[in-house]
């Protein structure tokens, strides 16, 4: 009777005896140099010769995120924290006075060579830095879901990513590590990946300034009015209480004011979702806290180490 793990199991060891033959090593080593010689590459860090990613650069990049820290503090525009059901607020409490900012892990520092190798994997076609961005993302993930109480399955959101910029690039940055993440089963225990939040078609920015150039323009060239305005009213995740009961950690690359996960928490929370913090890749301020909520190193330090 045919068995079909067995069989699989022998495929695959032929196939690893077929890779790791001489001759055959001998050819890969020769298709190599050849690649090196017609399409010449170079460490996006460093500049060496021959690497996208050199093993010391890739050895400073994964250091950079072996201590996730909560990067709240450092973004204005993000929301309050979810409301807990036993200690809510009393009667007359402002509760955006009064309650912490979204608790946001960040692997890193948007800094050094950790910037340098998401910039290349998101805007210059880098795809095989994903390997070297998917271990900090991974770490930040299970620290935020352990954080949170387990009191039911967590959905990891991502945030949305505009139409003119998959054209652009050709593939969706943030969606491609967390399709890895899962298929690898990567993931923390207890978690799925599920585009809640998508981008609206007829949000209020669309309809009060139809054409307008100011509206379109990147993130990174805008004041704190003018992000919160670019972004307002982009996003949807379906009508009221269609997402009632779900429990979900937003997850985006790079954290600057807050503004974008704050669209998507916005969404989220009015279909009825529950949304217990975000995670990102890096943020562009220093940490002031680690995962402990201890002082974290000073800024020369992280310079110094990486």
């Amino acid at each position: 009777m045919f068995r079909f793990p067995i069989a699989v199991s022998r495929v695959a060891k032929t196939a690893d005896r077929c890779w790791l033959h001489p001759c055959v090593s001998a050819v890969r080593s020769a298709s190599a140099d050849l690649v090196a010689v017609l399409l010449p590459t170079s460490c996006v860090v460093c500049g060496a010769a021959d690497y996208s990613l050199c093993p010391h650069c890739r050895h400073r990049v994964r250091r950079s995120g072996v201590r996730p820290y909560y990067a709240q503090a450092a973004a204005e525009m993000l929301p309050h924290a979810e409301v807990q059901p036993s200690n809510g607020p009393g009667p007359g409490i402002d509760v955006e006075l009064e309650l912490p900012a979204l608790p946001v892990l960040a692997a890193g520092r948007y800094a050094g060579s950790l910037a340098r190798v998401l910039l290349a994997f998101k805007n210059h076609g880098h795809t095989d830095l994903a390997g070297a961005l998917r271990p900090l993302l991974a770490g930040a993930l299970h620290q935020a879901v352990s954080d949170v109480p387990s009191s039911s399955k967590l959905v990891l959101v991502p945030v949305p990513g505009t139409g003119s910029a998959l054209r652009r690039r050709g593939y969706n940055p943030l969606g491609m590590l967390l399709g890895t993440l899962h298929t690898g089963g990567l993931l923390p225990a207890g978690t799925d990946v599920q585009a809640l939040v998508r981008l609206s078609v007829t949000g209020p920015r669309v309809l009060l300034r139809p054409g307008s150039r100011k509206n379109s323009g990147s993130q990174k060239s805008l004041g704190r009015k003018g992000r919160r305005r670019n972004v307002y009213g982009t996003m949807t995740a379906g009508g009221a209480g269609s997402l009632s009961g779900v429990r979900c950690l937003v997850v985006d690359d790079v954290l600057t004011t807050g503004a974008t996960i704050a669209e998507a928490t916005r969404v989220l929370r009015a279909a009825g979702a529950r949304v217990e913090g975000a995670v990102v890749i890096a943020v562009t301020a220093a940490p002031s806290c680690d995962v402990d909520n201890s002082r974290g190193r000073s800024l020369a330090q992280s310079e110094r180490l990486g």
